[in-house]
């Protein structure tokens, strides 16, 4: 089976900038492209003629995506799906047979943000392969890709994802490793420079043991360091507002904790002001 980029459409801004960066995706990976709409309902049973009406209307959307697509990468081989399912639960589903899903956002109300009402997140938290996620007007500007790491095993892999990317597209990576104690800070204060001191190193070490063989493996690559003190999510955000994109890793791994990316993000995904990758492991 061909490999392929599968990216969600339903006619609005939003979808047509993720549509974009689908097809760039697919042609510089040289996979297929698989464009999807969800119809979110299913009226045969009742109304026949209303089935027919819906499936007709993502007939032509579709047939418009693809000459979208096709009109910025001409070569691409590309499939159209109608799914009957809920937007989410069908680009979950196609993340089973792909290698990457491309989802556009729009910008949340506060109500959303704190439920994570967004369909992204919904494709984020529940997708079997990386989600790329591209807010709205966010298109190809921005220079740089930022990739965000800690101290778990799993960041080696989503650095190296980073990596590729940031090759891939010939621009520079720059790999963030942010850490806050708040609890520390509260008892401790100013009290204790040393142990300060103590735990940079560390955080240092965790830093440079994620970029471990990444120079041999991408000689002309420029690779930055940035070690803060600082909450992770918000160091991130900072630097996102220039970056073309941003790749940060997915927590979970199987049946419900799949479901849970973590905090750091949660937040970027929900607020993240440049297209964002996030990697499961």
């Amino acid at each position: 089976m061909a490999r392929t980029v599968v990216v969600g459409v339903e006619g609005t801004e939003s979808s047509g900038d993720a549509l974009v960066w689908a097809a760039q995706e697919a042609a510089a990976r040289y996979d297929e492209l698989e464009i999807v709409y969800a119809t979110g309902a299913r009226y045969a049973a009742l109304d026949p003629a209303r089935d027919d009406d819906v499936t007709r209307q993502a007939e032509m959307l579709l047939g418009d995506a693809t000459e979208s697509a096709l009109r910025v990468e001409p070569d691409l081989t590309v499939r159209r799906t109608i799914s009957p399912s809920a937007p989410g639960v069908a680009l979950t589903e196609a993340s089973e047979r792909a290698t990457l899903v491309v989802v556009g956002c729009r910008p949340l109300g506060a109500v959303e943000r704190v439920f994570a009402g967004s369909l992204a997140y919904q494709v984020v938290a529940g997708s079997h392969c990386p989600v790329l996620v591209v807010p709205r007007a966010t298109g190809t500007r921005g220079s740089g890709v930022v990739v965000g790491v800690d101290a778990s095993e799993d960041s080696i892999a989503v650095v190296a994802h980073a990596a590729e990317e940031a090759d891939r597209l010939g621009h520079e990576l720059t790999v963030v490793h942010a850490w806050k104690e708040p609890m520390a800070d509260a008892v401790l204060g100013n009290a204790l420079d040393s142990y300060d001191e103590v735990v940079e190193e560390g955080e240092r070490v965790v830093l440079a043991e994620s970029l471990a063989g990444l120079g041999e493996r991408y000689p002309d690559l420029i690779i930055n360091r940035h070690l803060v003190h600082r909450q992770p999510a918000e160091a991130l955000l900072d630097l996102a507002r220039t970056a073309r994109l941003l790749v940060v890793g997915s927590r979970g791994r199987h049946g419900v904790a799949r479901m849970l990316l973590g905090s750091v993000s949660h937040t970027i995904v929900v607020h993240a002001p440049c297209p964002v990758l996030v990697v499961r492991p």
